[in-house]
């Protein structure tokens, strides 16, 4: 029902109205959030409801073709990286043995862009092979979906692939992506009308949020779960903000109450969902007053992300 709503008002209004009907909805949300934060967390309780099973991303590439500006993954600002599909194959085998008494929720193929990877096709198979059941997206841009071989459109049909394409204000061939994911029956979910404004939420450089209640108070924590190198994020900020570090040389530490180890030998799938559903100290570095933006490519200033 929300997503009908969502989807008559883009149809109905003008771009500006409504990403100013969007913040607004946002803000007041966020507000609500914060402010039940700060009433529970002094009453103890800034955890987040535990998720009965596990959803998770990852990056199959670091970079992006299209670098959005304040993206919240900070891939304008990555250096070219792929996915390592040995050390995927068994980071995804370890995690199907800690939850083999669990069905997987959703798997996210994320970017950068997942296209611009070699060995896509391999890396959908690893996800099926040790994770039968639940549902797999392949979140895209969609520049490089109608260059993509049969066997790619074959293999994300055979796997149950859903490709999401996040259809921003560039020049994409969506007709010619429907026809494609139809011929071989593929399921998409590709809006005709393109983002033109969305909402960031800016980095705080002091550090000096309370993580108790930003974690409380935020939309991604426990949300976007992100599987990195052997280790498991509550969220995208935590997994990415490396890249952030590196460009501009600041120093916004992850420690390692910040990650969970999936190869540590006393983990068990129920201990995972409990702590991914906890403050981390580096949400801190969060500023949760988000800010409306206008798409548009990045320039890499920090300034996007602030």
């Amino acid at each position: 029902m929300k997503k009908l709503v969502k989807q008559l008002l883009r149809s109905l209004l003008p771009e500006s109205a409504y990403g100013l009907l969007r913040q607004y909805y946002f803000r007041l949300r966020i507000w609500k959030r914060r402010a039940a934060a700060r009433i529970k967390v002094p009453l103890g309780f800034a955890s987040k409801p535990q998720h009965e099973n596990i959803a998770l991303g990852f990056h199959v590439t670091e970079h992006c073709n299209l670098n959005c500006a304040s993206c919240d993954n900070f891939s304008p600002l990555a250096d070219p990286e792929f996915l390592d599909v040995e050390e995927f194959s068994r980071d995804l085998s370890r995690m199907a043995e800690l939850f083999r008494h669990h069905d997987c929720d959703r798997i996210s193929l994320l970017g950068g862009e997942p296209l611009l990877h070699p060995e896509l096709i391999s890396i959908i198979k690893i996800v099926r092979k040790n994770f039968t059941s639940g549902r797999v997206r392949l979140l895209t841009n969609g520049i490089l979906l109608t260059q993509q071989s049969p066997d790619f459109w074959k293999t994300c049909h055979d796997n149950k692939v859903t490709i999401v394409v996040t259809h921003y204000p560039i020049n994409i061939d969506v007709r010619k992506i429907r026809e494609l994911a139809g011929k071989y029956d593929v399921t998409l979910e590709c809006s005709d009308i393109p983002i033109e404004t969305f909402l960031i939420e800016p980095v705080n450089l002091k550090g000096n949020g309370s993580y108790r209640v930003n974690f409380a108070a935020c939309t991604r924590g426990n949300r976007c779960i992100m599987l990195r190198q052997g280790k498991l994020y509550t969220c995208t900020f935590a997994s990415n903000i490396h890249h952030f570090c590196k460009k501009f040389g600041v120093n916004i530490p992850v420690t390692e109450a910040d990650y969970i180890n999936i190869y540590d030998e006393n983990i068990t799938g129920e201990e995972i969902l409990r702590r991914l559903a906890e403050p981390i100290p580096i949400c801190r570095f969060c500023d949760m007053h988000f800010k409306l933006i206008k798409w548009h490519r990045s320039e890499q200033d920090i300034n996007e992300w602030l």
